[in-house]
């Protein structure tokens, strides 16, 4: 394949009310420096979402309100497995969309970008991920109910080539449509 052709991998997983983006560790390495603080895992999935909702291992409707309407920070969780994707997330809808290496790394950007850091310019860890090997970090970008997890997916995706996905993209069954129709677009 050429530079522009899409020989690479993104996968959008539905986790219910929100989605992730998984992609190869090695697709993304050098463009991505922050997971070397991951232990080592072929595939890295990461999402982002109200820094007191998202990490709760057991969520409450007040939380769910104050995350859609008065969020005070926001998180990535960022995991890394080894399964496929399609395998470690058996459970749950994974639409593949193929990228271009140009738009894999314009993805990575867009994730890069929603770190926040401390004054050493590192990320800023913040817990154990609830799954897999991983941590949530602080973010950047207000969370609310119109700049949710959702939109934050399909802006990344955006940047990756799959245009048009962050209109009307509040819900993960949204992303996931918007994203078998990018996939079947190559």
């Amino acid at each position: 394949m050429g530079p522009g052709s899409p020989d690479r991998t993104v996968w959008v997983i539905n986790h219910g009310w929100h989605v992730g983006l998984v992609v190869r560790r090695a697709d993304v390495a050098e463009a991505w420096p922050e997971l070397g603080d991951l232990e080592p895992a072929k595939f890295v999935e990461v999402g982002w979402g109200d820094g007191e909702f998202y990490p709760a291992s057991r969520n409450t409707s007040g939380m769910a309100l104050r995350a859609a309407l008065l969020s005070r920070d926001s998180v990535l969780q960022v995991v890394g497995f080894d399964d496929s994707p399609e395998r470690f997330f058996a459970q749950a809808p994974v639409v593949a969309v193929p990228v271009n290496p140009a738009g894999l790394h314009a993805l990575v950007s867009v994730v890069r970008g929603t770190y926040a850091r401390d004054p050493q310019e590192r990320p800023v860890r913040v817990t154990p991920a609830l799954y897999g090997r991983g941590w949530f970090y602080r973010a950047g970008g207000q969370y609310s109910v119109f700049s949710n997890s959702n939109t934050w997916a399909a802006r990344a995706l955006d940047a990756a080539g799959c245009a048009d996905t962050s209109c009307c993209s509040l819900t993960a069954d949204s992303v996931l449509d918007q994203a078998r129709r990018c996939a079947g677009r190559t």
